[in-house]
């Protein structure tokens, strides 16, 4: 849940260490972010080696490969519908963006509630049980991706335009703005999002505990597609934004 992560300073007595906390608890170092974080990565390239292995050119090949296919051919359309005949150099961006981010949300839902009752289960400072949540519900996560398209939207323009796109931002006050707005959005709307539907399913879970989860647990899936989706979408428009011809 959002403010509820092992916090580095529960495992490392380092003052120096503990300190880095620019934007308070929220920018402090979460542990479970970060390993949760690596396990969306490392099934990310586990899952392509071994896709990639059993490959084939003729044939309908396996249910890895139909499954690969299917992703890949989303994204390239989704990259090539937003930026164009160039899309090709983003491609890469935009496709791991919308598979980490879909992995992240779809790790939060799980019955991780009945770990709690584990002999010897984390708990927080406060005495709380730990309770495992989604990486995109913590905002280092989330401003860090939206970190990554700002920069990558800013260099599309000064590759496509040279100086010309650097004028456009020292000149135009609405360019400042956008600046802001659009990494924000994308790293407030993925964050609240995501923390909604864990709310919503803990307290479902306290009201009837038995089927009802199930449904909401479903929709938080169909809800984790949508917010991946939507933050591919608009980064994508982002770049091709600045790398349109009339920009």
């Amino acid at each position: 849940m959002l403010g509820k992560n092992l916090e580095l300073s529960q495992f490392v007595k380092d003052p120096a260490i503990n300190n880095i906390n620019i934007l308070g608890p929220l920018g402090s170092i979460h542990v479970d972010t970060l390993l949760l974080s690596w396990v969306c990565m490392g099934g990310m390239l586990l899952a392509a080696a071994l896709v990639t292995r059993g490959l084939v050119v003729e044939g309908a090949g396996g249910k890895g490969q139909a499954l690969l296919e299917m992703v890949y051919k989303f994204c390239d359309d989704l990259a090539h519908g937003q930026i164009g005949h160039e899309y090709k150099k983003f491609f890469p961006l935009i496709a791991a963006i919308f598979i980490f981010v879909l992995l992240g949300n779809f790790i939060g839902v799980g019955p991780w509630r009945a770990l709690e009752h584990m002999p010897g289960w984390f708990h927080l400072k406060d005495g709380e049980a730990f309770e495992i949540a989604s990486p995109t519900t913590d905002f280092n996560v989330t401003c860090g991706l939206a970190m990554v398209a700002l920069i990558v939207y800013l260099g599309s323009g000064f590759w496509k335009h040279g100086f010309k796109y650097g004028k456009l931002l020292l000149t135009n006050p609405i360019e400042w703005l956008d600046l802001v707005v659009r990494p924000s959005t994308l790293a407030l709307r993925l964050m609240v999002v995501i923390t909604a539907d864990e709310l919503m399913r803990g307290a479902f879970l306290l009201m009837m505990p038995v089927l009802l989860p199930t449904g909401i647990m479903a929709f938080e899936l169909f809800i984790g597609v949508i917010q991946a989706f939507v933050f591919a979408l608009l980064t994508a428009i982002y770049i091709g934004l600045t790398v349109s011809e009339h920009h």
